[in-house]
C-alpha cells in the first residue's frame, strides 16, 4: 500500500524587480531559517553577479540566498553544495516553490566534494560557521581570475581565518563588513527593536 501523497508545493510569485524576497516566502525547518532579507541584499551587492554568471554556493542551507541569485540571472546558473539531507530537502522544496530551473543542488561537503560542481566559477558564495582555511584555499584555486568571493560567517574565528588566508593569497579589493539587522516587534501596545544574529561579510576579488 502506498503512503499518503506528498503535499503540493504552492508556487510563489514575486513581481518586483528588486532583490529581497520576504523571509516568510521560504519554507524553513527546525535549525534551518533563511538568511534575513536585509543581509541577503547586502551579500548580493558584494557578490556582483552578472546575467550569465556561474555561481557556486557552498553551504546552501534553506537556499534563500541561492534562489535570490538565480532569479536575478536567468542566463546564468547557481550550483549549491550542501551536506545535510534535511537542508537538501528544504532547498529542493524552495527551488520548486519559486519555479527556479537554473539552481542545481549537489549533496556533499567542501573541500572534498567541490569536484561535483562545474569548474571555473566566476562568483563564489561561501557560508561557514567555523574556521575555513582548507575550504577557502580550494575555492580560491577554482575561482576564475577577476572572479569574486563573498564569505558570510557569524564566527569571529571564521572572520580571522578568512582575512588571514585572503591576505596570504594576495586577494584584491578585500572588504570586511559586520552587519546587524534590527526589526521592530510589537507586544500589545509596546514596540521594541529586536536584533538578528550579527553577520561578518568578507568580500574579495581574485587577481
Amino acid at each position: 500500500m502506498s503512503g499518503p501523497p506528498a503535499p503540493r508545493i504552492q508556487p510563489y510569485s514575486w513581481d518586483f524587480v528588486t532583490p529581497g524576497l520576504p523571509d516568510g516566502a521560504f519554507d524553513d525547518a527546525p535549525g534551518f531559517s533563511p538568511t534575513p532579507m536585509e543581509l541577503r541584499v547586502m551579500l548580493l551587492a558584494h557578490l556582483r553577479p552578472r546575467a550569465d554568471s556561474l555561481v557556486w554556493d557552498v553551504g546552501g542551507g534553506t537556499g534563500a540566498l541561492a534562489l535570490e541569485i538565480a532569479r536575478l540571472m536567468p542566463a546564468g546558473a547557481v550550483h549549491t553544495l550542501e551536506r545535510d539531507p534535511e537542508a537538501i530537502a528544504l532547498l529542493e522544496r524552495n527551488r520548486q516553490r519559486f519555479g527556479i530551473a537554473n539552481l542545481h543542488i549537489h549533496a556533499g561537503a567542501a573541500p572534498d566534494d567541490l569536484a561535483l560542481l562545474p569548474p571555473r566559477p566566476d562568483r563564489v558564495l561561501l557560508e561557514v560557521g567555523r574556521p575555513l582555511g582548507a575550504v577557502l584555499a580550494a575555492v580560491w584555486q577554482a575561482l576564475q581570475p577577476a572572479g569574486r568571493l563573498v564569505i558570510s560567517t557569524a564566527s569571529l574565528e571564521g572572520l580571522v581565518d578568512a582575512t588571514d588566508t585572503l591576505g596570504q593569497l594576495a586577494a584584491k579589493d578585500l572588504q570586511v563588513v559586520q552587519a546587524t539587522v534590527h526589526r521592530m516587534q510589537r507586544r500589545g501596545a509596546q514596540a521594541k527593536l529586536a536584533a538578528a544574529e550579527p553577520l561578518f561579510l568578507i568580500a574579495a576579488e581574485r587577481p
